[in-house]
């Protein structure tokens, strides 16, 4: 659950920011082309700013999609990984969990900060009540719209007189196909102007042929989910007010109405209705005019196809970096190479398995830490390691060989006994073995295991083990480093050979980084890391 709750923060927040940026650059790219004399039309202009909220709301979700396969930034503190655990040698590897009553449990380090739940709650309460208070609102609109007289219906639209001092405007529900789902309002005062009431009847019209009313359901839930957020108030009034602009623009350039006459409309609708009124939530309509809005009717219309899409597109190339790294600044930053190197210097048991950290190990850490694959992976893994725990250390400790070799194990197979058709993945690269050390049949039958039709001791997991100690076992006396011993058990002893030669060192980084060697040894490191710090998971 927790780690659920900190993806929908860091989605929740993310969106909060691009709420914050992608509004107020979408006005300044229109404002800045207006300036240019370049100046979008109004349809247009409501086009781009739709699609600054679909951008704000959807960019999070795909840079949270990306960092499932893409490391950001793990959850990482430097603080809790190496302060907290200086001066002292963890346990030994993947040791089983003490059990311990609830009342202990309770009081057990929290895995995530107290206010995040708390501002979750708080955050999930609020917008309910919000969303609630509306739902209630739009109820008591649609009741007082049922019982208002009906000028005229057409199939599930109907035209209707409004109260005194009511407002023109139109409004939609979802309900059943049977059943009137779009209303138009008009004033009473306007039964007595033929020409008013045409014109007011087909800018409510319009409203809802550019579906306006559906998107005022859309501008509640943003309100409603950031209620909180003077930005997403703010995006839904500049909104409401581009609608109106459209509606307007689309009316007089279809021919249907007069600038002039549409102009008195919206100044007798404006005296009208008193300075007070306002529209149902949820419902748009004939909001006061201003200088701006009587303007653009008499105004020539631009008209450039390529606008919309290319404003859009620069603006998602500036948000989407903004995306990725919010992301990545909410679940957490990226593990340094001093960082690394403090971690394995603080978590190495005397005797063990040594870790050399690298640009090639920070790289595979922050890949399995900072991934949802690489994550769910190594959970698996430590979960398989403390049930063969018995099975896999006897014969390590037999050879005499460090207990931090279970990383292979891990790493090949998730410490996870499966034939060579089994779908699920293992991170060593190469021919794909069976069994919890992913022997190949050669080396397994090399070592003594029987690989036949009629049997494959390479699922047997103890005398498997016993093979891949003594191979490697072999491989460290052979080439006297463990991490060209995990590079042959991975490569080949041949390949190995052959990359010394290559390289004129003995320095696996080295041959690593001019190409000799692939990653296996730095993913084994990782992945040791991993074992002896498993809250990096967290």
């Amino acid at each position: 659950m927790s780690a659920a709750l900190r993806e929908f923060a860091s989605l929740y927040l993310t969106q909060a920011l691009l709420l914050a940026v992608a509004p107020p650059l979408a006005w300044l790219a229109l404002a800045v082309l207006a300036r240019l004399g370049r100046p979008l039309s109004a349809r247009q202009a409501l086009r781009v700013g739709r699609g600054a909220l679909v951008l704000s709301l959807a960019l999070p979700v795909l840079a949270a999609a990306v960092h499932g396969v893409l490391p950001t930034g793990p959850r990482f503190s430097f603080e809790r990984s190496v302060a907290r655990h200086a001066g002292r040698l963890p346990g030994p590897l993947v040791e089983a969990p003490p059990v311990v009553s609830s009342t202990r449990a309770s009081r057990a380090l929290p895995s995530l900060p107290p206010v995040l739940p708390a501002a979750a709650l708080t955050l999930l309460l609020g917008g309910v009540a919000v969303m609630a208070r509306a739902l209630v609102r739009h109820r008591r609109l649609l009741r007082r719209l049922e019982a208002l007289p009906r000028v005229r219906s057409v199939g599930r639209l109907a035209v209707v007189l409004g109260e005194d001092g009511m407002p023109a405007f139109s409004a939609w529900f979802p309900r059943g196909r049977s059943r009137v789902s779009a209303w138009v309002v008009v004033p009473p005062a306007l039964l007595a102007d033929a020409e008013g009431l045409r014109l007011t009847v087909l800018h409510e019209l319009q409203h809802h042929r550019q579906r306006d009313t559906h998107g005022a359901f859309a501008r509640l839930a943003l309100t409603g989910v950031f209620f909180w957020h003077p930005a997403a108030h703010g995006l839904s009034r500049w909104l409401a007010s581009l609608q109106e602009l459209a509606c307007d623009e689309a009316l007089v350039a279809s021919g249907r109405v007069q600038p002039h006459a549409y102009a008195r409309c919206l100044l007798q609708a404006a005296l009208a209705v008193p300075s007070h009124s306002s529209l149902p939530a949820g419902a748009t309509g004939m909001a006061h005019p201003t200088t701006r809005r009587i303007q653009m009717l008499f105004q020539p219309r631009p008209a450039r196809t390529q606008g919309v899409a290319t404003l859009l597109a620069a603006l998602c190339l500036v948000l989407a970096p903004l995306a990725a790294l919010s992301q990545g600044a909410a679940k957490g930053r990226a593990v340094t190479l001093v960082e690394a190197q403090s971690l394995a210097r603080t978590s190495q048991p005397l005797g063990d398995l040594p870790v050399v950290v690298d640009a090639h190990v920070v790289a595979r850490l922050n890949a399995l830490t900072g991934t949802e694959k690489g994550r769910a992976f190594m959970k698996r893994a430590l979960a398989n390691l403390a049930t063969h725990r018995v099975a896999l250390t006897g014969p390590l400790r037999a050879k005499g060989l460090p207990e931090g070799l279970l990383a292979v194990a891990a790493v090949e197979s998730a410490a996870t006994n499966m034939p060579e058709t089994d779908g699920r993945p293992s991170l060593a690269p190469g021919m794909r073995g069976a069994g919890v050390w992913m022997f190949i049949p050669e080396t397994a039958r090399r070592y003594g295991l029987e690989v036949s039709d009629a049997r494959d001791e390479r699922l047997d997991v103890a005398r498997e083990t016993q093979a891949a100690a003594a191979l490697l076992s072999d491989l460290h006396a052979r080439f006297g480093d463990w991490r060209l011993a995990l590079a042959a058990y991975n490569q080949g002893e041949k390949k190995v050979d052959a990359a010394l030669a290559a390289g004129g060192s003995r320095d696996a980084t080295a041959l690593i980084d001019a190409g000799h060697l692939n990653d296996y040894a730095a993913t084994v490191q990782a992945g040791l890391l991993i074992l002896r710090n498993p809250h990096l998971l967290d």
